[in-house]
């Protein structure tokens, strides 16, 4: 059971992440006033987010990083699932909200880390 517990969470993961990429991408798409400001802000909006996601080696910086980790990654899933739902896609928001808190509560569940 555990297992399948594991490997249900890992999918919720790859879930959430591509669901903040493609969120951020529409957003950007939608947003911008001509095609190149869709094209720039489709590529840049996903790029800036997983370039802090990936970046910020909170082991280094933060008293508890585990604690600033789990912080970090519910506020790019919480700006992801807004950018869906301004971008007029309110299921896919709320859907990518839901998938991203029961990915991480599932992960502390099963005494897993975000940072190894």
């Amino acid at each position: 059971m555990v297992m399948l517990l594991k490997w249900v969470n890992l999918v919720l993961r790859g879930l959430m992440e591509l669901g903040i990429v493609v969120a951020l991408a529409y957003w950007g798409y939608r947003t911008g006033k001509s095609t190149f400001q869709s094209t720039l802000l489709s590529i840049g909006a996903p790029l800036l987010v997983f370039s802090v996601w990936t970046f910020i080696d909170f082991r280094k910086v933060a008293p508890m990083p585990e604690l600033f980790r789990l912080i970090q990654e519910l506020i790019l899933s919480v700006l992801a699932a807004v950018a869906w739902y301004v971008a007029g896609q309110r299921t896919l928001g709320v859907s990518l909200a839901l998938v991203s808190i029961v990915h991480h509560v599932l992960v502390y569940l099963l005494g897993e880390r975000l940072l190894k």
